[in-house]
């Protein structure tokens, strides 16, 4: 057996966000001397979601993931692995372990994703761009999603070109089922290929939905938008792929239609409206230069824990919170947690303590606030990102 690769999979199954400091040294380290480093300053133990399938103790379970994957033919790519993708490695807390099927090819990809409300004319416009982009020799990244994702997928096989679904759930899992022509079709396509972070037998919760997309568009020179709502999905990934400091691309929407909100607010915001193929094509003409810039580059992971209780009246910490509150509406549960890390760092218990919110209510907003990067966690402890 593979001890880089077991030692791989066991920090990921292990590396929840509230250990950051995985991605703090995982440059630095190698598989098994980082999992040993962690060890002596704590105890690891799988994630839960996970224990329900593996081991507790994330080298027997890492063992047993790695078993699982030869028997279903799973190929395992680790952040260290040759085969790893260039792009996927220069974004913020990359997956450490990525499961694939089918064949890889991410070198010039762009991500293709929108409502699952798709109506004919959407669904009409993702297929076009996917079919035309393809032609002129890009993957097409999707999240295997029904409504634009499913479309997006479709484009580019029926056109005999290349696409990459990358799944909220273990890879040998198929869902939603409806999308279960796509999924053997990528199977049996020589250009394409299925990807997750997570095991085997580990099935989608909303949390995961949240954390492919940074993987979505992570992987791609650029993000197109094609309709989205105002609390769209698609828009954490136009997000996520500003963070990457990569191209978002937005198809225009009709006057006085709310299921196009998100789509005229990136564009408002300085996204490249779409109203052809050719706008993508000419915007992205040196890619070469790019890819090129990016096989250069070495992946910068940004220190994410505080060493220490932030200074609540720094102006620069009321200005972050200023900023991320006008992501979330003023009632909401993220609004309210954002009110009181204005304050400095806070203990999650206490949060609990002040809201009129169940725990399971805060808890998944803190996961799904953390997971876009506003705030960041250290155990118990959170505070502004």
């Amino acid at each position: 057996m593979n001890t880089a690769e077991v030692y791989a999979v066991a920090l990921s199954i292990c590396s929840s966000p509230a250990l950051n400091r995985i991605w703090d040294s995982i440059q630095l380290f190698k598989p098994e001397d980082l999992y040993k480093k962690l060890l002596k300053t704590r105890g690891l133990e799988t994630q839960g979601f996970i224990q329900a399938e593996y081991p507790a103790d994330p080298l027997a379970g890492a063992e047993k993931i790695c078993d699982e994957c030869r028997k279903k033919n799973i190929n395992i790519l680790t952040y260290w692995d040759d085969r790893y993708p260039k792009f996927l490695r220069e974004i913020s807390r990359p997956p450490i372990t990525l499961y694939c099927k089918g064949n890889l090819t991410d070198e010039k990809s762009l991500a293709i994703v929108g409502t699952r409300k798709a109506d004919k004319k959407s669904s009409d416009i993702a297929r076009r761009l996917s079919s035309e982009l393809s032609q002129a020799g890009f993957t097409i990244v999707s999240g295997m999603a029904i409504g634009i994702d499913r479309e997006a997928h479709l484009g580019a096989l029926k056109n005999n070109g290349s696409t990459i679904g990358v799944l909220a759930n273990g890879i040998d899992i198929v869902y939603p089922s409806y999308n279960k022509d796509i999924y053997s079709a990528i199977l049996t396509s020589e250009k394409s290929s299925l990807i997750s972070e997570y095991p085997p037998g580990i099935f989608a919760g909303k949390w995961t939905f949240v954390r492919r997309n940074r993987i979505i568009s992570g992987l791609a020179l650029g993000t197109v938008i094609v309709k989205a709502a105002q609390k769209s999905g698609a828009l954490i990934t136009a997000h996520h792929a500003l963070e990457q400091n990569r191209e978002v691309f937005v198809c225009p929407g009709f006057a006085f239609d709310s299921s196009y909100d998100g789509c005229n607010e990136l564009i408002k915001s300085g996204a490249i409206l779409v109203s052809c193929t050719e706008d993508i094509l000419k915007e992205l003409s040196d890619y070469k230069d790019r890819i090129a810039a990016m096989e250069g580059k070495t992946a910068i992971v940004e220190m994410s824990v505080a060493a220490s209780p932030r200074n609540p009246d720094s102006p620069d910490l009321f200005q972050k919170t200023a900023a991320l509150k006008e992501r979330y509406s003023q009632n909401s549960i993220e609004s309210k947690i954002l009110k009181i890390l204005a304050n400095g760092e806070t203990d999650i218990d206490s949060i609990v303590r002040l809201l009129d919110h169940s725990a399971n209510e805060i808890n998944e907003a803190i996961v799904l606030m953390e997971l876009s990067s506003d705030i960041s966690r250290d155990g118990n402890m959170i505070s502004i990102f």
